[in-house]
């Protein structure tokens, strides 16, 4: 084929692969000044028969017609020509000078976080553009997305794989016609390996491109997690709650559980990456009797936050105080909030966390009611000074707490000095004890440091 003349224009100057049923070559436009390059696809009919004819020039012309009205998009090549020869047929498209997201995604070699932002970003706007014209593109896969040398913009190419979403062939009542596979193993969904692909199988390819560009690993080595089948890669990337939950969720294994478009995905991407809505808590006063650090219409006190905090660190680890800001930012209950949490956890996971929860919903906190006495007391009556706790106490305290809770002590007995105020030794260490869910053990633990 090299030198050929197709069409009376287009000279082929390089292969660049194919199979039974077509090629792929680089060709010079000899009609235009400098004989630009362009791209030219090949399809060969795998028969002659009248009928298939037929059949394979109308969904040609139909692919052609798609493609036309795809090319409109920026970062998608364009059409410039369409012909047949010789009941073959031929597309030509505009050549994307550059080099594959392939050649980038280095194993080992894992991105930052607002480097797969941006390539998030991109491609979504583009799906987002397709699936509006009611194409899937089907082989979302690195080496199918170009960055544009002369503006480093992100270039979705390859669209011979595309599939209207509306029915193409009418079948005989009662018969399904038969479905060709398309896509690259790894970045293919489950429903479109099984010859299924939606919308969001395209999301499911992305979202894979995001996880191996933060992590460094190719999607053939993706680790599973034995319990719920889905991928396992958190553990591998230096990435925040809100980027790992957005991706996660594009690559759950069942359709119906992931994004369902890309303007979904973009909108809580956008919001994943806003700055939590609320961060050091306002002062309290009279007006807020039950809160403290809180508005009024807070889901839960101080208090009760930072021990919800704390038990989110058994599931999660360090991510916990993040995604609690995160998801509390928009939680309008205290149900609602822990349903939303659960939802980060394995199913394994689930039940004990909502049962480890549970006790919060009951009466308010010592802590809140001292500090609300002490509150309506400054304001009304004087009150006599209280024993001073000492940094000697507060590191006893520390000590004795650690034995019945782990390391978490020191951290809660810091919160508890920041937020309780002029308050006796007493009650400080009914604060603390209150942190202990078995009470035999925080009666106890009064004991040793009261007696």
């Amino acid at each position: 084929m090299l030198g050929q003349l197709l069409d009376g224009r287009y000279q082929v100057v390089q292969v660049l692969g194919g199979g039974g049923f077509g090629q792929t070559y680089i060709a010079q436009d000899t009609h235009r000044p400098g004989f630009p390059k362009c791209v030219v696809k090949h399809l060969k009919p795998v028969t002659r028969s009248p009928e298939f004819l037929e059949t394979a020039r109308r969904l040609f012309s139909s692919e052609a017609e798609t493609l036309e009205q795809l090319g409109n998009h920026d970062q998608i090549p364009r059409l410039l020509a369409y012909f047949e020869d010789n009941q073959e047929f031929f597309l030509v498209q505009e050549f994307i000078e550059g080099h594959t997201l392939k050649a980038e995604l280095l194993p080992n070699q894992p991105w930052t976080e607002n480097q797969v932002i941006q390539l998030l970003q991109q491609v979504l706007g583009i799906l987002q553009f397709i699936h509006s014209h009611n194409v899937i593109h089907r082989d979302i896969k690195p080496d199918n997305i170009i960055r544009r040398q002369q503006d480093g913009k992100l270039v979705l190419i390859d669209f011979g794989a595309v599939k209207q979403v509306q029915t193409q062939l009418l079948t005989i009542p009662g018969q399904t016609g038969a479905t060709i596979i398309i896509g690259t193993p790894g970045y293919m969904s489950t429903e479109q390996g099984q010859g299924k692909p939606r919308p969001n199988s395209d999301i499911y390819s992305l979202g894979i491109i995001g996880i191996q560009s933060l992590t460094g690993v190719h999607p053939i080595n993706f680790e599973e997690d034995p319990d719920t089948g889905e991928i396992s890669w958190q553990h591998q990337a230096n990435v925040s709650f809100g980027l790992a939950s957005v991706l996660s969720k594009m690559v759950l294994h069942h359709f119906k559980q992931r994004y369902q478009s890309a303007a979904e995905v973009l909108q809580v991407l956008a919001k994943s990456l806003q700055p939590p809505s609320f961060t050091q808590p306002p002062q309290a006063s009279l007006s807020q009797p039950n809160s403290i650090g809180y508005s009024s219409a807070s889901i839960l006190s101080a208090e009760n936050y930072n021990r919800l905090e704390t038990i989110l660190v058994e599931f999660v680890g360090p991510v916990a105080s993040r995604l609690l800001r995160q998801v509390a930012a928009s939680a309008s209950n205290f149900e609602e909030l822990v349903s939303q949490l659960a939802l980060y956890l394995r199913e394994n996971q689930q039940i004990d966390f909502k049962k480890k929860t549970m006790f919060l919903l009951e009466k308010p906190t010592l802590l809140q009611e001292l500090t609300t006495k002490i509150e309506i007391k400054s304001n009304n009556l004087p009150i006599q000074e209280p024993q001073v706790i000492s940094d000697g106490f507060v590191h006893q305290c520390e000590r004795e707490l650690a034995n019945f809770i782990g390391p978490i002590a020191k951290f809660i007995v810091q919160k508890a000095v920041k937020s309780s105020g002029h308050i006796s030794r007493a009650e400080f260490v009914k604060v603390l004890a209150s942190q202990i869910p078995e009470p035999q053990k925080a009666l106890q633990f009064e004991q040793r440091l009261l007696s």
